[in-house]
């Protein structure tokens, strides 16, 4: 995958604008750095707002404790602005999370306002020192239900080592260590919350993404292109559902090719693919067969739009799905891969409608894939996901079991109104001459 820093953007406004403040690219860059730190701390202050009151509440935890221990890399740590320290927020029954950190992190959190309480100096390693602070710290507090980043199905909730679990419940006492539970479902409702800051940053990613697929389909020669030579997830599937992926496999005429790529960063990565069809010697155009899979396909799109809403759980809008497609004259297969055994005139379709924003967490996930935990989530307000589906349409002149296979992967946003695409779905079939 291709990964641009937000530095382009600000090189091109520099170059645009004529501005001779700068004397080179460092400065430049340097410029980049401080936007896009400034762009996470509205972030991260804006979730903290308005996305984990709810995330808490809506699992019945006062307190919330994320230990992480200095040079132990932690899957939250660019959510909560620091690489060490004893992340405490404590529902205090205002509209705002208490929020404090309790051993020495990143500098930039000292002038960022995003926390109520900042203290220590050294980095925490796991020393014993903490434990005082923190037992007096809960005490105060007095919560009841007490997440910690510990899980056995969300390895991004799965931080606190064993030594680091023990010295906290040493520290909290025989009365509040009886009330610690796991936070993943206080991770995971967390960090699927976006707040608008990531919306502008799915769009901003997204176009550059567009940008990028085309750019790769216009570097095809049909019988001299190899998949390899393509940048992304690039795949050809032959009739019989045999796929050739980012080999050595040159393009034919006849082939539907699909592309998909992503650009961002690590506060953000969107996703987008591409379709195109290589013509065969004599076609001017798209035959008949390949128009009515896209066909198919636009018809599957328009089904997932209207059916997926904010409030009900992946795995209940999966079951929406399923019937709203069966309905619609098609098969639902829970895997990608053509199913010989069913009706042979009805074409087949494939769900995998994953989280999108970063790599590392795909829930919730309306999809028979991934764990159960995925499907229980319920769709959040601005759910920011990959509209991912693959579209098998049977073609039986060529023999049985003989289909043809396209498959998508847009970028979408779960607003009160319905789905909405914060940068442009795959437009059509592309032509390959």
């Amino acid at each position: 995958m291709k990964i641009v820093s937000l530095a382009v953007p600000v090189l091109i406004a520099l170059a645009l604008a004529g501005t001779g403040g700068f004397s080179g690219v460092a400065e430049a860059r340097a410029l980049a750095d401080t936007t896009l730190q400034r762009m996470m701390g509205q972030i991260r202050r804006d979730k903290f707002d308005h996305v984990l009151p709810r995330a808490m509440r809506d699992n019945g935890v006062d307190m919330w404790i994320h230990v992480i221990r200095d040079r132990n890399p932690d899957g939250l740590a660019s959510e909560l602005g620091g690489q060490s320290g004893v992340f405490v927020f404590t529902d205090r029954g205002q509209d705002r999370i208490e929020r404090a950190i309790l051993g020495h992190t990143d500098e930039a959190l000292w002038e960022e306002d995003a926390y109520d309480i900042l203290a220590g100096e050294e980095a925490f390693e796991g020393d014993a020192g903490w434990a005082h602070v923190i037992g007096e710290f809960v005490a105060a507090r007095d919560p009841q239900r007490i997440a910690v980043n510990y899980s056995g199905i969300n390895a991004l909730a799965d931080g606190i080592s064993h030594t680091d679990y023990e010295t906290l419940a040493g520290a909290l006492g025989e009365k509040y260590a009886a009330r610690i539970v796991s936070a993943e479902h206080v991770i995971g409702d967390f960090l699927a919350g976006i707040v608008v800051g990531q919306i502008a940053l799915a769009g901003y990613f997204g176009l550059i993404t567009t940008e990028t697929i085309d750019e790769e389909f216009a570097k095809i020669e049909v019988g001299v292109t190899r998949l390899e030579q393509i940048d992304g997830n690039v795949f050809v599937r032959d009739p019989d559902g045999n796929e050739n992926n980012n080999n050595d496999y040159v393009i034919q005429p006849g082939d539907i090719v699909t592309i998909l790529n992503g650009t961002g960063e690590g506060l953000f990565v969107a996703d987008l693919g591409g379709n195109g069809y290589a013509l065969r010697d004599g076609e001017t155009e798209l035959p008949e067969r390949v128009s009515r899979i896209w066909d198919h396909a636009m018809d599957v799109r328009d089904i997932l739009r209207a059916n997926i809403r904010i409030g009900p759980t992946a795995g209940e809008t999966l079951e929406t799905l399923i019937g709203k497609l069966e309905e619609a004259g098609y098969l639902y297969i829970d895997s990608d891969q053509y199913d010989p055994g069913l009706d042979p005139t009805k074409t087949q379709v494939h769900l995998d409608l994953h989280a999108q924003g970063r790599r590392d967490m795909d829930a919730p996930r309306i999809s028979p894939l991934g764990g159960d935990w995925q499907r229980a989530m319920r769709i959040p307000l601005f759910h920011s996901f990959t509209l991912e589906y693959m579209v098998h349409m049977p073609v039986p002149e060529w023999g049985p079991g003989k289909h043809l296979y396209i498959a998508f992967h847009d970028g979408a946003i779960v607003t009160p109104r319905g789905i909405e695409f914060p940068y442009p779905p795959d437009p059509g079939m592309r032509i390959i001459r």
